[in-house]
């Protein structure tokens, strides 16, 4: 009998020191630690009847949502475009994001500003902002 005793109170010991071992596992993996999105926009130029936007978006909790909105200069929206391509969703980091946004009949002008908005997993979002121009144009730089 104290043989059975002795070998449940190991047993007993050995369970506790095993869970609490494996219970403090994930503490460290705390996805709310992650940094918020970063967003660098490095063109928004209108193109005939398109603006075209290129940007690179730094996502350690993987984008969720991102969104595109034009406002005039008065701050009234004019265009809101939301992205849905999935390479630009669900992913860690854009380098090279481009997308092109139907502007036709809405009035859009140089001088107007493009919002982008970008989301994470962890519901941490980040807008960042730049001031449309007009189409460069490629021979003036090839003249130079």
């Amino acid at each position: 009998m104290k043989k059975i005793i002795k070998m449940s109170l190991m047993m007993a010991l050995m369970t506790i020191v095993t869970m609490s071992f494996t219970a403090c596992g994930n503490d460290d993996d705390d996805s709310t630690n992650k940094p918020a999105p970063q967003i660098t926009i490095h063109e928004a130029n209108i193109e005939g009847d398109i603006l075209c936007v290129q940007a690179d978006v730094t996502a350690p909790g993987r984008t969720a949502a991102i969104q595109l909105v034009i406002t005039g200069k008065d701050g009234t929206a004019k265009v809101t475009y939301p992205v849905t391509d999935n390479k630009y969703i669900g992913v860690l980091n854009i380098d090279g994001f481009h997308v092109h946004v139907d502007i036709a009949g809405k009035n859009v002008e140089e001088g107007d500003v493009l919002k982008m908005s970008v989301t994470d997993a962890e519901g941490q979002s980040v807008t960042a902002k730049k001031d449309i121009t007009a189409e460069e144009d490629d021979d003036e730089d090839e003249e130079e």
